[in-house]
C-alpha cells in the first residue's frame, strides 16, 4: 500500500509543471459544455471527459520524455507495482475531476440563471464516473502495451467518440435524454454512487490484470 501511495505522489509531482497549462483547456471544455446546452449539469461529464483525455496522455508522456520506465527498473520497482500505482493515480484524478465538476455545477446554474437539483447532479456525477472508468479501463492497457506516442490517437478518439454519440443521441432522440434523467432521479444517489464505484473497481481490476501482462512483455 505504501508503494502505491508513493507512486501516486510521484505521478502527481510529474504533472505539477503542466498544471497551469491545463487550466485553460479545462475551462474552455467546461464552458463549451455548459453554454450550448444551457445546462449546469453538463460540466459534470465534461470534467470526467477531461480527466480521461489528459490523465493517461500526460502521465505516460512524462514516462517517455523522462525515460521513467527505465528508471523504475533501475530502482528495482517491479512492473506490476508500476501498473498498480498508475491505475491508482488515474482513479484519484478521475474522482477529483468528478468532484470538481460537481462543485462547479451550482456555480454554472447561477451563471445560467437556472435551477439546480443536487440529487440529479449527484446521479450524473456517479454515471459520469462509471463511464469514464470504463473508458480508462479500455485505454490504460493500450498505453502500457505501446506507450503514449503510439496510443495517443486512441486516447483522444475514444472520449471524443463518446461525446459525439451522446450529442447525436440527445439531438436525434430527445426522449432518450428525458428518460435518462427520470431514471437517475428515481434511484437514490447513494446507490448510484456505490454502483459506479463497484463498476469502476471491477473493470479496473480486470483491466489492470491485462495491463500487467502487456507491460511485462513490452521491450523498454
Amino acid at each position: 500500500m505504501n508503494s502505491v501511495v508513493q507512486f501516486i505522489r510521484l505521478d502527481l509531482r510529474s504533472l505539477r509543471p503542466s498544471a497551469r497549462s491545463l487550466m485553460l483547456p479545462a475551462l474552455v471544455l467546461l464552458v463549451a459544455a455548459a453554454l450550448p446546452s444551457q445546462s449546469p449539469y453538463a460540466v459534470i461529464p465534461a470534467a470526467g471527459v477531461f480527466a480521461v483525455m489528459i490523465a493517461p496522455q500526460y502521465l505516460f508522456g512524462n514516462d517517455e520524455r523522462g525515460r521513467l520506465d527505465t528508471l523504475y527498473g533501475a530502482l528495482g520497482i517491479e512492473r506490476q507495482r508500476v501498473v498498480a500505482g498508475r491505475y491508482a493515480t488515474a482513479l484519484v484524478i478521475l474522482v477529483v475531476m468528478a468532484a470538481v465538476g460537481l462543485l462547479i455545477s451550482p456555480v454554472a446554474a447561477r451563471a445560467l440563471s437556472t435551477g439546480f437539483d443536487l440529487p440529479l447532479a449527484l446521479g450524473i456525477a456517479a454515471g459520469s464516473l462509471a463511464v469514464a472508468g470504463v473508458v480508462l479501463s479500455i485505454e490504460l492497457p493500450l498505453y502500457f502495451a505501446v506507450g503514449a506516442t503510439r496510443a495517443r490517437t486512441v486516447g483522444f478518439a475514444v472520449p471524443a467518440a463518446i461525446v459525439v454519440v451522446v450529442v447525436l443521441v440527445g439531438g436525434l432522440v430527445p426522449e432518450a435524454g428525458e428518460a435518462f434523467v427520470a431514471a437517475l432521479v428515481s434511484v437514490p444517489p447513494v446507490w448510484l454512487t456505490v454502483g459506479a464505484f463497484v463498476l469502476v473497481l471491477g473493470l479496473g481490476m480486470a483491466s489492470r490484470i491485462v495491463a500487467t501482462r502487456l507491460y511485462a512483455r513490452r521491450d523498454l
